[in-house]
């Protein structure tokens, strides 16, 4: 007589249901987020696929113990669709990763860097640490700064580091869209143009270099907290795109998005500029919301000419804004 079959436990039972829920949302908020294209709402769910793909982990895990078989394939669907978009920020990223020599060539902090080294950061206009952000960019000394959300007294403090950046163009503003850029390089024409209609304003420099001329982007389009502000926001980087494509010089652009790099609208904006997100191959550097260890997302950019060579791509310490700056080290492709 064969013995009967062991029946699950009644916690592997109570188990399953809660799992199956779990799939369902991480599924929902997965495919919402493909949505993104046609309705800002679905959108946001997908700049938080990195968060969905940890969940998807963790509970095919639990499946794997006490769930079923169609908990376990729609948790690994889950894990599945959520991971390939990321992938390319954990893999190997040929030109954009880091070399033997680049290693080598790599400066300490306040050393002349090989190249250009860049750092975009969005201040958060009532952030009243100056202290902080000068002794950060005096330690730090990028050749390059984008600076978001600047207002009248950013404009001040920004004017007590025209020894180390003598060159400057800085538009305060009373709302969130002021922005600025420092230079320690020879600029030649800087000029505030305004792209896709926002009525915000974009930094557009021509930047001379040992190595080699290109421009220099910073922007800050609308947040997609509505319906018009994401399509303004879309319309501002698809305009940055086309510019960036016929430009005569290389581009490299930085600034606040507003968008996850796996979002519709900056994989639009890397195909039609031509540009790589520099964070490809070093994970997923979340620099917002800095006032919280999650969620955290990346919002905050530096895309650079294909070909570059990325020395350094990292975040940068908390500096009393909601934002964590980005720094980046490149060597442009001549």
């Amino acid at each position: 007589m064969q013995p009967a079959p062991a029946s699950p436990s009644p916690r592997a039972g109570r188990a399953r249901p809660w799992l199956g829920l779990l799939a369902a949302a991480l599924l929902g908020a997965t495919f919402a987020g493909w949505c993104g294209r046609w309705h800002w709402i679905p959108e946001l769910a997908g700049h938080f696929c990195w968060y969905w793909l940890c969940l998807a982990a963790a509970g095919l895990a639990a499946a794997a113990l006490r769930g079923g078989w169609r908990s376990r394939i729609a948790l690994g669907l889950a894990l599945a669709l959520n991971a390939w978009p990321l992938l390319p920020y954990w893999l190997p990223a040929g030109t954009a990763g880091r070399t033997s020599q680049a290693r080598a060539a790599a400066p300490t902090a306040g050393a002349a860097a090989p190249g250009v080294s860049i750092v975009s950061l969005n201040l958060l206009a009532a952030n009243r640490e100056a202290d902080r952000v000068v002794a950060y960019l005096r330690d730090r000394r990028p050749d390059l700064v984008a600076l978001l959300e600047v207002d009248a007294f950013w404009a001040e403090t920004f004017a007590g580091l025209s020894d180390l950046y003598p060159e400057r163009l800085v538009l305060p503003r009373d709302d969130n869209f002021g922005i600025a850029v420092l230079s320690r390089l020879p600029l030649g024409a800087v000029r505030d143009v305004e792209f896709g209609g926002a009525g915000v304003p974009t930094i557009v420099a021509d930047v001379r270099h040992p190595d080699g001329d290109f421009t220099f982007v910073a922007t800050h389009p609308l947040s997609p907290v509505r319906g018009t502000w994401s399509r303004l926001r879309d319309a501002q980087l698809r305009a940055i795109a086309d510019f960036v494509a016929t430009a005569e010089r290389p581009c490299v652009v930085a600034g606040d998005f507003n968008a996850t790099p796996w979002s519709p609208a900056c994989r639009d904006f890397a195909t039609r500029s031509g540009l790589r997100d520099t964070a490809l191959g070093r994970g997923v550097q979340a620099t917002w919301n800095a006032r919280l260890w999650m969620p955290r997302i990346p919002i905050d950019h530096v895309y650079a000419p294909p070909g570059t060579t990325v020395i350094r791509r990292a975040v940068g310490p908390d500096l009393g804004s909601d934002h964590l700056p980005v720094e980046a080290e490149l060597v442009l492709r001549k």
